[in-house]
């Protein structure tokens, strides 16, 4: 993934810089196999020009390993920036409900991504390189031990690819327990009041207890299988790639076929070959343990890349006829018909459980109903297709970690005048007054008053200019006289909304222009 979201200039310098700093085990053996010989005919007068490569091609190898470490650490983090980025922009793109999961991905998965991916990525290439280039030299020392080494690596991959489904099998168990223990521990700190209040503190903890013991023993058998994995690779390639072609080699310097400096040479590269090789069967390893993972990012990325701008500006009229809501099989209202023009305002009655709220989800998503016609200005749509003409605000609105302008706007370039005007039109002149935009709601939501937070969400519904506002019993925490006001502004406006509402008076039916009675269609 890395050279898919990294510079491709700086791509290739890490790949340079990695190439150059690989070398330092040639480095090696090229001192001990010339001092060897050095030693064995007595030609110590070449030791002042040996011991100068050694000094300088170190200085290389040492300066480029110092590059390659810049690089290696851009490349993670500019990698990770861009695709927690990415995919958050996904995760925004999906349902409430598809998203279950996401918190667990970003925090620990993601995690797990970083760590046994993109780091294993860049430690396959650099010990290849080593490898090929010890490979190399060592051939140009003696050709036939060093195919024996070629030879003798081969039988550790082999050992490698055996394991490779139970290492993925035991990567997935990890990853369900783990998405489990954090949807579980959040929605237990979300509870935190309720376990106070009952006192049932204890009780969470030997519930969650349970999960965390699962959690644990599927990490630990994940890790004690790559562990033995590694073992048995480790064994098999000592034997294979040095104690037996080091026999070999000693049987050959016998027979007179090659000298003590070459074969001294090639065991010092053999931890060039052996050690590669078991680096690389590791990450190996690393990487099947995040191929669930890659699917999922991969999964958000054509999610983001879904993202377009299909909003209609010039809205004039929605219909939709003979729709039927359902929820988990179970039909709430059937045969409903629903039309609004431009600048109407239509009410949505009826009792608890008929469908009120699932209506809004319908326009907005596509779900949860079914219906023969759907036309937007005269034109067929499928459901879930024309979401961009709502803006919604209900009685449980959201409030994000962010200040109050952001809470407004959510980032639209909007102007002061205009947020002040709508503030003051919703009766929120008074804490944009004392606590300004820059107020934090992050740390502060709980300060302010379920009609507050309403409101707000109301006016960030209003600011976004969509055709067709979709308000879900946004009265349900204003007193009185605030919620006269508010809907009396709302009346007035040359606004378009569809309102959910449950608590009124017969005569605030006449305030409509349509009223939609879901008791009568049940």
């Amino acid at each position: 993934m890395i050279y898919k979201y990294y510079s491709r200039f700086k791509f290739i310098l890490l790949n340079i810089f990695g190439l150059i700093s690989s070398a330092e085990g040639i480095v090696l053996a090229f001192m001990v196999g010339n001092l060897t010989d050095i030693a064995t005919k007595g030609t110590y007068q070449s030791i002042p020009r040996v011991i100068t490569i050694t000094l300088v091609a170190f200085l290389i190898t040492f300066a480029s390993q110092l590059m390659f470490n810049y690089l290696k650490t851009d490349a993670i983090k500019t990698t990770n920036t861009y695709l927690r980025s990415k995919v958050l922009k996904g995760m925004l793109n999906a349902t409430t409900e598809d998203n279950a999961e996401a918190l667990g991905f970003l925090t620990n998965d993601f995690k797990l991504l970083e760590t046994n991916r993109f780091g294993a990525e860049i430690s396959i290439f650099i010990n290849l390189y080593t490898m090929i280039l010890a490979l190399g030299y060592g051939i140009y020392l003696n050709w036939l031990i060093t195919i024996i080494f070629i030879i003798g690596s081969c039988i550790p991959m082999i050992v490698s690819s055996i394991f490779q489904k139970p290492i993925q099998k035991s990567s997935e168990n990890w990853s369900k327990a783990n998405t489990k223990y954090v949807n579980q521990t959040k929605n237990f700190l979300a509870g935190t009041d309720t376990f106070r209040l009952y006192q049932k503190q204890d009780q969470a903890v030997a519930r969650n207890s349970k999960t965390i013991n699962v959690l644990e023993n599927t990490l630990g058998k994940m890790n004690l299988i790559n562990l033995n994995v590694n073992s048995a690779v480790m064994f098999v390639a000592y034997i294979s790639t040095f104690l037996l072609p080091f026999l070999i080699g000693i049987l050959l310097i016998l027979k007179g076929f090659t000298t003590i400096g070459a074969l001294f040479g090639i065991v010092q590269l053999s931890n060039s070959f052996v050690n590669p090789i078991l680096t690389v069967l590791n990450e190996r390893n690393n990487l099947s343990t995040t191929k669930n993972i890659v699917r999922k990012v991969n999964e958000y990325l054509t999610q983001a890349d879904q993202l377009e701008d299909s909003s209609v500006t010039d809205f004039k009229k929605l219909l939709v006829n003979d729709l039927t809501l359902k929820r988990k099989d179970q039909v709430l209202a059937a045969g409903i018909n629903l039309e609004i023009e431009s600048g109407e305002k239509v009410a949505v009655i009826g009792p608890s459980g008929s469908g009120k709220s699932t209506l809004m989800q319908f326009l907005m998503a596509g779900k949860y109903g079914e219906t023969q016609v759907i036309e937007l200005n005269g034109t067929v749509q499928n459901p879930g297709t024309f979401s961009s003409i709502f803006a919604y605000a209900s009685q449980k609105p959201i409030i994000f970690a962010d200040n109050l302008w952001f809470n407004l706007t959510l980032g639209s370039d909007i102007s002061k005048e205009e947020v002040n005007q709508i503030c003051e039109k919703l009766d929120l002149s008074e804490i944009v007054k004392s606590k300004g935009y820059d107020y934090s709601l992050g740390d502060n939501a709980d300060q302010l008053s379920g009609g507050q937070l309403a409101r707000i969400e109301l006016a960030r519904a209003i600011l976004a200019h969509r055709p067709v506002l979709l308000l879900d019993e946004i009265n349900a925490s204003l007193d009185r006289q605030t919620d006269h006001d508010i809907h009396q502004y709302l009346y007035d406006s040359t606004l378009t909304f569809i309102e959910v509402i449950h608590h009124y008076e017969p005569a605030d039916l006449k305030k409509y222009d349509r009223v939609i009675d879901l008791g009568s269609n049940l």
